[in-house]
């Protein structure tokens, strides 16, 4: 089957993974019931669904890809198409098998590199891994030991922040903040869920929380004596030796970055600009960036492979749909008709962009994709990985 007529052939996919998935989304709106001060005397009764089992150990790569560059028309011709299928202002994308990598960009500058919201948490939840693994940190500690006033911060660990297992609201819902969008600090922040209360008790039950990375970026800022993005960059871009990657600051003019549309006021968007939202989603990349960095994080680079598949040893049910949340690291059960699928990898949104980047033990390949306005990065790098597999 050629490209075009393989593209045709997946629309309906496109259209089907478009509705399943969710982005998980930096200014999701909050459809819990109004959070309440708990009362987390004692031991703590669980709620809502069980984790998943862990992933068979056939999920995790078992070499390296090089990076060398190729041309794939067939690749190039399903980017073009499902960008204007969705929408999409700009899309970007690359795709690393053993054929080496391609990577290509529609409808965006040749230069700017792209925002990858909450896709960027994967890079802050290895950073504190490895301070685990130095024995600097331990998953069982309280994240009171290094902020403060954080509601029952003295029964929240290192590891319900990974995880998203500590109740915490996640303050970018508050009306207050939405109303008024603009660059918090993390004492603003931190106000904010306290003042909304937790959902639930610590180890109680599961919600993305954003204010679960704001906290761990100031654990790591705490105990590295350094900003975020020069932690970052010294822990991920330096020791896998990635390029195309970097981390915003407070600051951040963003100039390296392809330009995000205008919030879509019918959908609920508010303004929300990738320098305000540091450890919640911290990263600029290339596509080509973006998928090596996975790469660097799934084949033992960063972390042990023993300490890497710990990040899923307990994945929690998202959103009611078919993927899970581990500590920092995301599982999908891909909805493909005729063979079930399963990725590990880590998914971002937030206003103007959506973007993935996942693993396929299947397909032996890794997908990133990147885009602006309208659309599903899960669906667009379904689409791809199907044509890769169609030479």
């Amino acid at each position: 089957m050629n490209g075009m007529r393989g593209f045709r052939a997946r629309g309906l996919l496109l259209a089907g993974l478009v509705a399943l998935w969710p982005t998980v989304a930096l200014a999701q709106t909050a459809t819990d019931a109004a959070p309440r001060p708990p009362l987390c005397e004692g031991a703590v009764t669980r709620l809502g669904p069980p984790p998943r089992p862990a992933p068979a150990l056939d999920v995790w790569p078992a070499s390296t890809f090089g990076v060398t560059g190729r041309e794939d028309d067939a690749l190039d011709d399903v980017l073009t198409r499902a960008a204007g299928a969705m929408g999409a202002e700009s899309m970007g994308a690359a795709v690393l098998d053993a054929d080496g990598l391609w990577s290509g960009r529609t409808g965006a500058e040749d230069s700017p590199l792209f925002w990858w919201a909450s896709a960027g948490k994967l890079a802050v939840a290895v950073a504190v891994l490895q301070l685990v693994e130095e024995g600097a940190v331990a998953l069982d500690d309280p994240v009171s030991r290094w902020v403060e006033e954080v509601p029952l911060g003295e029964r929240i660990t290192l590891g319900m922040l990974l995880d998203h297992t500590s109740g915490l609201y996640s303050s970018n819902e508050a009306a207050s903040v939405r109303a008024d969008p603009r660059f918090r600090t993390l004492d603003e922040l931190v106000a904010v869920a306290r003042d909304e209360g937790s959902l639930f008790c610590p180890g109680q039950g599961w919600r993305y929380s954003n204010t679960n990375y704001w906290l761990l970026g100031a654990v790591l800022e705490a105990v590295e004596g350094q900003p975020l993005d020069q932690i970052l960059t010294r822990r991920i871009v330096n020791r896998a030796r990635l390029s195309g990657v970097r981390f915003v600051t407070p600051d951040d003019a963003l100039s390296d970055m392809q330009p995000l549309p205008p919030p879509d006021e019918a959908r609920g968007e508010v303004v929300v600009h990738p320098a305000w939202v540091g450890a919640a989603g911290p990263m600029l990349a290339t596509p080509e960036g973006a998928v090596s960095l996975l790469q660097a994080v799934l084949t033992g680079q960063l972390l042990p492979p023993e300490r890497v598949r710990t990040m899923l040893d307990q994945p929690w049910p998202m959103f009611d749909q078919p993927m899970a949340y581990g500590r920092g690291l995301m599982i999908y059960e891909v909805p493909e008709p005729g063979r079930p699928l399963t990725w590990v990898g880590h998914s971002g949104g937030a206003s103007g962009v959506k973007a993935a980047m996942v693993w396929s033990p299947v397909d032996q390949a890794y997908a990133a994709v990147v885009l602006t306005g309208p659309g599903s990065a899960e669906a667009a790098a379904n689409a791809l990985l199907r044509t890769r597999g169609r030479r």
